[in-house]
């Protein structure tokens, strides 16, 4: 893969500039507002998982494979959604109000899924968790 030349100047130029500074970067402040904006895509991209998952489950009936198709997108989601907990849960990341709305995406993501798909609950307990998370 070849850098266009204009690419590769723009890029010396910054390391130049980078290695001439008395100052290093602050790379932990750098690397908080990239993690902080990657989760705000997160959380956006959630909103629509859950606009899919009423529209497409909650108010009619799925086919089975959509069945399955539900199943992995929500475990996917579900295990991701833990790994970017486990980073910003770190006591150095001191944001607890992400934390806070992630491990609510998580709940309402597991009983998304315990909803259609765990075979221990019941058609009753299923209702009462749609009523919780979807109220009328």
């Amino acid at each position: 893969m070849k850098l266009d030349k204009d690419a590769r100047m723009g890029f010396l130029h910054a390391m130049n500039a980078a290695m001439v500074t008395d100052r290093i970067p602050d790379i932990q402040t750098q690397a908080r507002d990239i993690t902080k904006r990657q989760l705000q895509e997160w959380f956006t991209w959630m909103d629509r998982v859950f606009d899919i998952h009423r529209s497409n489950f909650v108010f009619r009936q799925p086919t089975p494979a959509e069945l399955v198709e539900h199943a992995t997108a929500l475990k996917h989601s579900i295990r991701t959604c833990h790994l970017i907990y486990a980073l910003i849960a770190d006591p150095d990341f001191n944001e607890p109000d992400l934390t806070a709305r992630l491990q609510v995406r998580i709940r309402q993501l597991q009983d998304a899924y315990d909803t259609f798909h765990d075979a221990t609950l019941s058609d009753e307990d299923a209702e009462k968790i749609l009523k919780q998370v979807f109220p009328e």
